[in-house]
């Protein structure tokens, strides 16, 4: 995701289409398309296929920790030759293994080694450090003398100057050193924050040139020989004693392998008849694992991988939504760690407002030198109204009121922040507009620069209301009221419910085209953006929309220029902006389909649900490791016939792997409503390439039961297998 080329200046909008030179030109300069992602926690090492970082045109490849880029090459040669990858995986998420082979070559004796005729492994695991191993095995009748050259490089250059939207810091970056054990890449940043990659190897390396550490391995017929690698970060603040923590790698190893069991246990809990869903449901969840990250010990997702691999409060809110029927304790440590940045003053500096829920923390260098404002940055209308709806579907899920209670200073301060400083008209809709000059420009989830416009072209001018973002608004107090009645507030209960009855009567006057037959993508300073997109279609999930006006928005999201039979675009095949390759004007994102499919299921139209569902689910089959990335091409599926890659896509990202996860949810149609000690299942329908679905364990508030979902001729019917504890399940077919 580009969100919105946050170092570029958008308070005059004469400005824009020069950032958008900037941003067409950094897109085609950082294509990942085919990498390797290992990663957990803070540290992530994104790979060629190869297993190499490339030292040249290293676009996004590299080892990252806290924004700062630690590796920026990474080669292994044999005998001076590059070897040849005959398999690679990065299916585990915290581990990478690699096969290669040779070329022909001349060993160190002159012998000629026929080509494949070695075999090298190679495994690479992060427990704290990258782990390197690579063993090469001698398949001839003779002995062989081998030199194998590692080569490294580290320009330690912030993520946003990585991402080519901010130049390079006056930082230095040191002359390498070895001291006899270790290889030392070092910075001294313009922060005064020493950094280090430190790389320790078992064996030795017999000769170190600069960067170039040289083995030679001296390898018998049938015999094999070992090099190890350990690469480790340091980022050390000023005033601070170097030094690594002491760590022990095994048992972070047993660490990381227990969560992914714990994973993996979800999975185990919903067994499925189709066995490729069953592989796309694990992938799904291995990558939201491998997605966490901590901060002061409270777990959240990181966005994705590599560009946003930090805190953001929406896409941390959404897909701890899309993961609740599956953990909610998730949910509640991305709640407290989303209400410890909630802002507390204002400062244009950063888009900051009291009450605002942050958009993205930074820690690099940019950041401590004040020189972006990402410290955190708050330039989001939608995080603040999307945590006041994790708050309330955690507790359906869990029935914990209690964490209403603690939270309540921060849900009040969210709703002053929505009423007094989001309603920049005085007419109760919540817009945006950007104040910081190195802000944002638009900040809703479709943030790039251009992605709100009108239908002859022209991009909107702030302040903007993106249609989405009232619905999430809508869905807030409504549904804040029964919660507040809970903790004895009942007049500023009946004040929300009053409140979101005129914001669902005003909506849909304002918002609706009546010529176009649809709802505006958003109100701007001129009037209305009337271009056919997916925002007002998000809308359905929240329920904001008047029922007379659903069947023509139903209707319209699944015509030809809209529905690729993949899924639905970010905007229509004929409006002005169209590109199937625009970040938000016509590709089309599993997330934003996820949330579509979830309110065509609540307004009854089921087959419209599946048809997406089936989508979304031939998309995963298609893309190598049944992983979904952020968004792929809006091109559609009888022209080309397979889904086609955008080049830039994180890959993982947090709220893609949600995606099928809660597509699943609301194919099955489970509701929970743990305060009134009740399961509903809505309207369950299976799609047509799944038969059976059984979803052991659903906890809802303290109990558990047990559901088998089977399909008998064109019904989807629901059995309740087991039940532990005293919980009301109702099945509304």
């Amino acid at each position: 995701m580009l969100r919105g080329i946050c170092m570029l200046e958008f308070s005059e909008r004469e400005k824009i289409p020069e950032a958008w030179d900037i941003y067409k030109r950094h897109t085609l300069s950082n294509s990942i398309i085919n990498s390797m992602v290992i990663r957990d926690d803070e540290l992530t090492l994104v790979m060629q296929k190869n297993g190499e970082i490339p030292i040249t045109e290293n676009y996004g490849y590299g080892l990252y920790y806290h924004d700062c880029r630690y590796l920026s090459g990474f080669l292994m040669r044999l005998m001076d030759m590059p070897p040849t990858r005959v398999l690679s995986s990065d299916v585990k998420g915290f581990r990478s293994t690699l096969m290669v082979t040779n070329p022909e070559l001349k060993d160190c004796t002159g012998t000629t080694v026929a080509k494949e005729t070695l075999l090298g492994t190679i495994d690479t695991v992060i427990t704290g450090c990258i782990r390197h191993s690579q063993t090469i095995r001698n398949f001839n009748t003779f002995p062989v003398t081998l030199n194998l050259t590692f080569e490294f490089d580290a320009d330690f250059a912030d993520m946003f100057t990585v991402r080519g939207i901010a130049p390079p810091t006056s930082g230095e970056v040191l002359p390498t050193r070895f001291d006899g054990k270790n290889l030392y890449l070092s910075y001294e940043g313009e922060d005064k924050h020493r950094r280090n990659t430190i790389i320790a190897f078992d064996p030795l390396p017999v000769r170190v040139e600069g960067k170039k550490c040289t083995f030679e391995l001296k390898i018998n017929p049938r015999g094999s020989q070992t090099v190890n690698l350990e690469i480790s970060v340091e980022d050390i603040e000023p005033g601070q004693e170097p030094g690594r923590p002491v760590r022990n790698p095994d048992q972070q190893m047993n660490q990381i392998m227990s969560s992914y069991i714990a994973a993996l246990e979800y999975c185990d809990n919903i067994p499925t008849s189709n066995n490729i869903f069953n592989s796309i449901l694990v992938r799904s969840l291995a990558d939201l694992n491998m997605m966490r990250m901590s901060f002061n010990g409270e777990v959240f997702l990181s966005a994705g991988v590599p560009w946003y691999d930090t805190l953001f409060g929406r896409d941390s809110i959404i897909s701890a939504l899309q993961l609740l029927p599956f953990e909610a304790e998730l949910a509640k440590s991305t709640l407290l760690v989303n209400a410890k940045f909630q802002s507390d003053r204002s400062d244009d500096w950063r888009d900051q407002d009291p009450g605002k829920m942050l958009h993205e923390l930074r820690q690099g260098e940019l950041a401590n030198l004040n020189l972006i404002p990402h410290t955190p940055y708050y330039g989001t209308v939608d995080s603040t109204p999307l945590f006041l709806i994790l708050l309330i579907e955690y507790v359906n899920w869990t029935g914990n009121i209690e964490l209403v209670r603690q939270l309540e200073g921060n849900v009040d301060r969210a709703l002053e922040w929505i009423d007094v400083y989001a309603n920049m008209e005085g007419n109760g809709f919540a817009y945006y507009a950007v104040k910081s000059p190195l802000g944002i420009y638009n900040q809703g989830w479709k943030d790039s620069p251009d992605s709100i416009s009108r239908s002859d072209g022209t991009l909107a001018k702030q302040p903007i209301a993106v249609a989405e973002v009232q619905g999430y608004v809508y869905m807030a107090k409504r549904r804040l009221a029964p919660l507040f009645r809970q903790l004895g507030r009942e007049s500023d209960a009946a004040r929300l419910e009053k409140e979101a009855v005129e914001l669902k009567e005003r909506f849909n006057r304002e918002f609706w085209i009546k010529d176009r037959q649809f709802f505006a993508q958003a109100l701007d300073a001129e009037g209305v953006c009337d271009v056919i997109s997916s925002n007002p279609a998000q809308c359905l999930w929240t329920g904001i929309i008047d029922q007379k006006y659903v069947k023509y928005l139903v209707d319209r999201i699944f015509r030809d220029d809209m529905f690729t039979e993949w899924g639905i675009r970010t905007l229509s095949s004929k409006e002005q902006r169209y590109n199937p390759l625009g970040y938000h004007n016509g590709t089309v994102w599993p997330h934003d389909n996820a949330i579509i499919a979830m309110g065509l299921k609540k307004y009854g139209f089921i087959n419209e649900m599946s048809l997406l569902f089936t989508g979304i689910y031939e998309v995963a089959r298609m893309f190598e490791d049944y992983r979904l990335p952020e968004c792929f091409s809006g091109l559609t599926r009888s022209e080309y016939g397979i889904p086609v890659k955008y080049p830039i896509a994180c890959s993982p990202q947090a709220w893609a792997s949600g995606t099928i996860p809660f597509m699943l949810t609301a194919s099955l149609g489970i509701t929970p409503d743990a305060l009134n000690n009740r399961l509903i299942i809505n309207k369950p329908h299976l799609p047509p390439w799944l038969d059976n679905v059984q979803f052991n364990n659903v906890k809802v508030g303290n109990t558990l039961t047990d559901l088998n979902f089977r399909k008998v001729e064109c019904e989807t019917l629901v059995n309740v297998s087991k039940k532990s504890g005293d919980i009301n399940v109702l099945i509304e077919y």
